[in-house]
């Protein structure tokens, strides 16, 4: 069926005016952000990912469509920007990701409110972990091209271009915003404000805490599913008196409802398991903050950056 026009909204953000005047939540004028984010050589970032098509078909669209509708991706849809208004086909979603598919859609339909697009058409696929591998050695990309149905110019085959919300090196997948600054205001499992909120929340409570008053460890919450998450969590279990790490798992949200802070579990260090779930804003009570890589998908790392902690990032 054909998709339903979403023409839209009209109005301020939920983040400001746009017009560069007024003071940011941290108390910055927000003409002086704005000129530090126009700084910032967009258009060479855009060039370096889009680098592997010098144009993209109808064709590899459809592959896109194929490559990100199966049971890799949490959710999957095609934009189409026609004449100022969005268009959306839905082809995949798992039940959890249904509470934020309106946040996949957000940046797009942000960019509308504020400018003149010309007309889009784009695959997005919402991930834990990339979905178009590259493989860079003459032979490697014989295959990685083999993968994908369809041809280019009658013969060459070209990876699929897909936006998701996982990139790195190794794949091929175009970065696509980060859902997760726009979560809803109800009540939702992750349990993270939108960052509308929450950015101004965070700098208040870190501004609330002085260093000299920060507990002492260096503490990670949340999954504790991946290899590298793991061995922090061995390593807090071997060395509490420096580290913390809080395990609990998105399925907890039904059952775990109060803080480690409301439980007295804030200050003890190890590994917990199961117990207690700790706000944003909770976390800039810490002197040294982990981030370390999940499973694949992980959001937590520009929100930490707020809370005037030493962040230490664990790569391995």
């Amino acid at each position: 069926p054909s998709p339903v026009p979403t023409n839209p909204a009209s109005g301020d953000s939920a983040t400001g005016t746009g017009t560069g005047s007024g003071t940011a939540e941290d108390g910055l004028p927000a003409s002086l952000l704005l000129k530090a984010q126009r700084s910032w050589d967009w258009r060479a970032i855009a060039s370096e990912a889009l680098r592997p098509w010098g144009s993209i078909r109808k064709e590899q669209l459809e592959t896109a469509v194929a490559a990100c509708n199966d049971n890799g991706t949490m959710y999957c849809q095609r934009l189409q920007v026609h004449k100022g208004s969005l268009y959306l086909t839905d082809y995949r979603a798992i039940f959890f990701d249904r509470w934020y598919a309106p946040a996949r859609v957000m940046p797009l339909l942000d960019a509308l409110r504020w400018h003149s697009l010309p007309d889009i058409d784009i695959v997005f696929a919402a991930v834990d972990e990339p979905r178009v591998k590259m493989l860079v050695e003459e032979a490697q990309w014989t295959r990685t091209v083999g993968k994908y149905p369809g041809k280019v110019a009658g013969a060459v085959k070209l990876p699929p271009p897909i936006f998701s919300s996982t990139v790195n090196r190794a794949h091929h997948d175009l970065p696509w915003p980060d859902f997760s600054f726009y979560t809803p205001r109800k009540e939702h499992k992750l349990r993270t404000p939108p960052w509308s909120e929450l950015h101004g929340k965070m700098l208040r409570q870190s501004e609330g805490v002085r260093w000299e008053d920060k507990i002492e460890l260096a503490m990670h919450t949340g999954n504790v599913g991946s290899p590298f998450r793991k061995r922090l969590a061995a390593a807090a279990a071997a060395h509490p008196d420096s580290m913390l790490v809080n395990e609990l798992f998105i399925g907890d949200h039904g059952k775990i409802k109060q803080t480690c802070r409301e439980l007295g579990l804030h200050t003890q260090g190890g590994h917990q398991q199961h117990k207690c779930f700790m706000r944003f804003e909770d976390q800039c009570s810490y002197k040294y903050l982990l981030n370390s890589a999940s499973i694949g998908y992980a959001n937590k790392f520009k929100s930490l950056l707020l809370c005037g902690s030493v962040v230490l990032y664990v790569r391995e």
